[in-house]
Parts: C-alpha cells; structure tokens; sequence
C-alpha cells in the first residue's frame, strides 16, 4: 500500500454550487434533459469550459469534440480523469456529471495543496456518451481509442436530423482531423471515472464506496415484426395477424430469457423503444419496430441469451403468421477492470476508512470504451433507490465529496506509481 500521500481537502460548497448550475442547463419542458449536440449541452460546454480555464487547466476542444483541460506540461504518458456532462432525456442530474465535476474539484484541490504530479493530468468531458447517435455512441471515447473512424462520422446523423460532422464542428471540433484525436497504447498510462452506481447494490449493502471490477457489455438488435393492419371493431380474432401482440409476446421473451437460471445473474435485457404502425385506436397494428437489447459480464451468456430470443422470434412469427426481421448491430465483449487499478482505488478507499464493496458494473461507461488502449479504474457511489435515467435520479452531495475524495486518492497512488 501507498503511504506518505499529500491529503487533499474537497471544497464541498464548491462542488455542490457546480452541481447545481450545470443542471440549470436543461430542457424547462424535461429536466433533466441535456442531449448531445442541443443548444442546453453547447451552452453547458462553454460554461464548463470556463471553469476548466478557472482552475488553472489548458483548455480546448480535440477534433472530435471533447472537452479537455490539462494540467502540466512535458510529454509522456498522461493521467486521465473524467466522464461525460451529456444526458438521456429526462435523464438525471448526476449520471457522468459527478465524474466530469469531481475530478475538476480535484484539479483545483491539487494547486490549491501545491501538489505537483510527476505526469500531466488531463480532465476530459466526453462528447456524447449516451445513446444520441445510433450506433456510434459513447462517441468521444469511441473516437479516442479509435473504435469509430472518420468515415463512420461522415456518414451519421444527430437527433435533430442535421450531420453529426457538422454538430461536432460547432462545439469546436474539427472532423476533417479526427484522426488526431485518437490515442495510442501507452499515450495514458490511466484512466479514472468516478460514477453513480445506476444500481441499489451500494445502497442496500450500506456501502460507502464501489470499487468496479468488469463493466458489462450491451448486445443490442433492431428487430421488425410485420402483420396486417386492419379494422378493429370488424375483424375476427381468428383472423388477425396482429403486430403488437406478437411484439408484446417478444418482449416477455426477453424478459423470460434473462431470468433464467441457465444465465448468469448479471445478465439483463430490455426492450426499451417501439414504434406501431399505424398507431390508431381503432386500427390493428400491422407493423412493429423494437430494439432488444441484453447485457451481460459474461460473453457466453449474451451469445446464448441471442440464440434463445431469436429462436423466440422465429416461434412467434411463425404461430401468429407474421413477418419478422431481426439484425444484431451491438456483441461487445465485458471489460474486465485490470487488478492494479481496482487496488489504487481500493487503497485510496480503505485509506480513508471507508466501507467498500467490489462490484461489478452493468451500464456501460467510457471507461469501458477507453480499455482497449488504457488501464482504466471506476469508483462507484451509491444513488438513491439505485434509480438512474430518470428525473428522479439522486446522488447525496456527502456521497459525492466522498467519491470525489477517493478519485484523488486514487489518482495520487497512480502517480505515485511512476
């Protein structure tokens, strides 16, 4: 174990008064609503931006349009910490936010003690971790550790329907370069997230702190159920070929399959969007457009989990007299979390005097998205009622300066390291 650390102190009021302004920038209509790309996120970015320039970070914007302040000169390998400001809709006030606001207040923990690391340290907010972009988000860290290339980029499109290479050049991108926003193997020598747990492990257990130990891996489908639509007073049950009902049958599938005992207990699944056409009260659907989306820490269990729902699918179709369409865009594999950085923030923790639980993670983080060219290490804090993705979504602020306090001791044993 590390000894003979510098202690930091957390300015509490100073983190809560960050925490409370970044959510004035919200949808009035939806908080907590700040999408990748709306005008809410660029207003937020640029206030962001000011208080990385505040605390003393050389601030700018990569090509792919995160938002990166550095501390320190020279070259070699960097320290990482952040996470992302970006939210779903209605999507809370603290999901990624913590990360991104913790580990600036470290930052300014770190000048204001005169502590000096033996690396630069950079705080990074991730361009557009959630689900705004099909198929392409987490992008920022996506585009970092150069999983999504320029051409991919080129080709897509933002919520509002306008080009994401144009929606990344106004937050300061630059798309034409975006090769340069890739890291290398051995560019970061770590990278830390502090994050909600978005589950009630924490909670339940009385933990104080979680230290993550595999991050799991969405398997999402786009699947198409295809019937007759037709009138619904007039038509005979016998006689129908009726969409939703074989997409409901679909959905209790899922459901069923993830719940058996043949998969791992980590293992989840949902089916989270639908789109009935016509979507009339008085017209049978003929059309059904769902996504189905498994995760699990366990690769085998998605590749079983996929086997069972589309067998699932191809017995309903069958029995109802539907067409059915089904194609796999997501088979990621779960991120196990090296043992060394579980240990700095183990250590940092247990330093600290904390109760701490190893655990594993089952949303996706942009850690998970930078594994594949850096060490990455998560602290976990609990949430209220585990709840996330919503407006009721809720982190203590003695949480929050607790992870925020267990961030920098992690990152000071990290660097202690080198």
């Amino acid at each position: 174990m590390t000894t003979n650390l510098p202690a930091l102190n957390i300015n509490r009021d100073r983190l809560d008064a960050d925490l409370k302004r970044i959510a004035e920038f919200t949808d009035p209509d939806l908080p907590y609503t700040r999408r990748a790309f709306s005008p809410y996120y660029e207003a937020a970015r640029e206030w962001l931006a000011g208080r990385f320039r505040d605390a003393g970070l050389d601030t700018r914007v990569d090509p792919a349009g995160n938002l990166i302040g550095r501390l320190g000169g020279g070259a070699g390998p960097v320290l990482m910490l952040g996470s992302h400001t970006d939210t779903v809709e209605s999507g809370g006030r603290f999901d990624g936010i913590v990360g991104v606001l913790g580990a600036l207040e470290v930052v300014r923990c770190l000048r204001e003690s005169g502590v000096t690391l033996s690396r630069p340290l950079e705080v990074v907010d991730f361009v557009c971790e959630e689900p705004s972009v099909v198929n392409l988000s987490p992008l920022g860290s996506r585009i970092m550790a150069g999983d999504v290339t320029a051409d991919m980029v080129a080709e897509a499109t933002t919520p509002d329907g306008g080009t994401l290479p144009d929606a990344i050049a106004r937050l300061g991108g630059d798309p034409s370069r975006l090769d340069e926003a890739r890291r290398k193997p051995g560019d970061i020598y770590g990278y830390l997230e502090m994050h909600i747990e978005q589950g009630p492990v924490l909670e339940r257990a009385g933990m104080e702190v979680g230290v993550v130990t595999i991050v799991a891996a969405p398997c999402r489908a786009v699947v198409s159920l295809t019937g007759v639509a037709d009138h619904a007073g007039a038509t005979a049950m016998a006689d129908r070929r009726d969409a939703l009902a074989g997409a409901a049958e679909l959905t209790l599938a899922v459901e069923r399959t993830v719940s058996t005992p043949d998969i791992v207990q980590e293992s989840v699944g949902t089916v989270g969007f639908l789109r009935v056409s016509p979507n009339m009260v008085n017209v049978i659907p003929g059309r059904v457009d769902l996504t189905v989306e498994v995760r699990s820490t366990q690769t085998e269990a998605l590749l079983w989990a996929r086997e069972e729902i589309e067998r699932s699918l191809r017995e309903i179709a069958d029995r109802r007299g539907l067409g059915a369409t089904l194609e796999w865009q997501h088979l990621e594999e779960p991120v196990t979390i090296p043992l060394g950085m579980q240990e700095v923030v183990a250590e940092s923790a247990e330093s600290l005097r904390l109760r701490t639980l190893r655990l594993p993670s089952r949303a996706s983080h942009d850690a998970a998205r930078l594994a594949p060219v850096a060490p990455v290490g998560m602290v976990f804090i609990p949430c209220l009622d585990g709840r996330s993705h919503c407006p009721e979504e809720w982190a203590e602020l003695d949480d929050i300066v607790i992870g925020t306090q267990v961030l920098a001791g992690a990152l000071l044993r990290l660097d202690a390291q080198s």
